[in-house]
């Protein structure tokens, strides 16, 4: 006789946890930029400080975190922030306007900070 029961996961320990490499990058492909940008999960602290800064933004200047969320998460292939002056991110401003708020959706999905839209049952 078999034992149906389902496999009991592992009990994880502190250094289980704090051994493991949970910071994705993702990478994703710009046609419009004719190649590929990567985005990556923010460690903890980083994600909290962020979030707090565009939060803080009053409600009628709400565009700059787009550009604080883009300027923390496009890495290249290591992991590497691409935006890493003041000047950087104000020239990411004349963007594709298009690809950047995809490119925001994306990074607030790897964030967990939006969740995929529902599909609607009509």
């Amino acid at each position: 006789m078999s034992d149906d029961r389902p496999p009991v996961p592992k009990q994880l320990s502190a250094d289980d946890i704090l051994g493991t490499d949970d910071l994705e990058l993702v990478e994703v492909d710009i046609p419009e930029w004719k190649g590929s940008v990567h985005l990556r999960v923010l460690p903890a602290d980083e994600g909290l400080d962020l979030s707090e800064k565009m939060q803080a933004l009053p409600k009628d200047r709400q565009s700059p975190a787009l550009f604080m969320l883009l300027a923390a998460t496009l890495v290249d292939a290591e992991g590497k922030r691409l935006f890493t002056t003041p000047e950087q991110v104000e020239r990411l401003r004349t963007r594709s306007q298009k690809v950047l708020l995809r490119l925001q959706k994306k990074a607030l999905e790897l964030q967990g900070w939006q969740e995929a839209s529902p599909s609607k049952n009509v």
